[in-house]
């Protein structure tokens, strides 16, 4: 398949509305969280036992190779076959690359040209990108129903109480919203095009998805491992519902990196829902944004041979 300009990442700088509403996302919730008992935060950050914190990061990192595999199996559409050993390096460079770019889909962008490089076409590269995202959105979604009954039925009225997360239907109102209707019916209709380059190879689907209910065990466990840790007692179903609805929030393109979004839909969440103490809401959101910053530092290695010469023979694997 012949790639065109339209696989080819984008050029154009973030928008200064972006970083606007990263400045504010981060500073709402620094103003949130001077609120709470920050002093004791920190104690029962300080308190966590060492060995829960490496089973946590092990963990974790364990979802990222998952993470790895799941783009891996997607890729193997294309001929010569990427080895999982380049698709774990891509991997965590785009991983690295997220936390710091300023784009939403800065890693994604890292991985498409690393992915071109190795001689990867860029089409199947840029397809299989977008159907990552989706599968792993789809192993999410079983516990998303739960996670919403949850919300919809708490009897603090979670609908007027949270306004900031109500910012998205708002948009429905405005002429935003037209705009993002537009981009969501391109985005389907992207997914719906990728879908034909794998309906004859549905064993790769499949293989995609298990990993991505691999990795979200991984990362459950460790969540459920913080949690302990903090003294919470919380069942492993119920904190992966309650988890579903932050990670929904979290892919709203409101901030870079979703910075400030992510923490306070955790922190809010797992303490209107799970009846978590605030200040251990708090801290259960700083640990998963360190800990995801930390399992992404090996891509730092890897980022160096963006911008190199593309392999003339690349490494195969059936």
């Amino acid at each position: 398949m012949e790639s065109s300009d339209k696989t080819q990442p984008s050029n154009k700088n973030t928008p200064i509305w972006r970083w606007l509403l990263t400045i504010a996302a981060v500073g709402l919730f620094i103003y949130q969280f001077t609120r709470q008992d920050t002093h004791e935060i920190f104690n029962i950050l300080k308190s966590i036992p060492i060995p829960s914190l490496l089973a946590a990061i092990v963990l974790l990192m364990g979802s990222r190779f998952a993470v790895a595999a799941r783009w891996n199996a997607l890729l193997k559409i294309n001929e010569p076959k990427p080895t999982f050993v380049n698709s774990l390096k891509i991997t965590f460079a785009g991983l690295f690359s997220t936390n710091f770019l300023p784009t939403s889909v800065g890693g994604d962008v890292v991985r498409l040209m690393m992915g071109t490089q190795a001689n990867l076409e860029a089409a199947y590269v840029t397809s299989s990108l977008i159907l990552d995202r989706i599968i792993g959105f789809t192993g999410m979604f079983f516990f998303m129903p739960f996670g919403l009954s949850m919300w919809i039925n708490s009897p603090e009225n979670p609908f007027a109480a949270s306004g900031l997360f109500l910012l998205p239907f708002a948009l429905a109102f405005s002429d935003i919203f037209k705009k993002v209707w537009e981009s969501i019916k391109k985005f389907f209709s992207k997914i719906w095009d990728s879908l034909k380059l794998w309906r004859n190879n549905p064993r790769y689907l499949l293989e995609a998805l298990g990993y991505t209910f691999l990795h979200m065990f991984l990362f459950f466990s460790a969540m459920w491992i913080y949690l302990r840790a903090l003294h919470v007692d919380l069942s492993f179903f119920k904190m992966g519902a309650i988890y579903s609805l932050s990670y929904v929030i979290s892919l709203f393109p409101i901030s870079i990196g979703s910075l400030g979004i992510q923490e306070m839909a955790i922190s809010y969440f797992f303490s209107t829902l799970g009846n978590v103490p605030a200040e251990s809401a708090y801290a259960l959101a700083l640990l998963i944004r360190i800990s995801f910053v930390i399992c992404s530092i090996p891509g730092v290695f890897f980022l160096p041979d963006l911008g190199k010469k593309p392999q003339n023979n690349p490494t195969t694997k059936d």
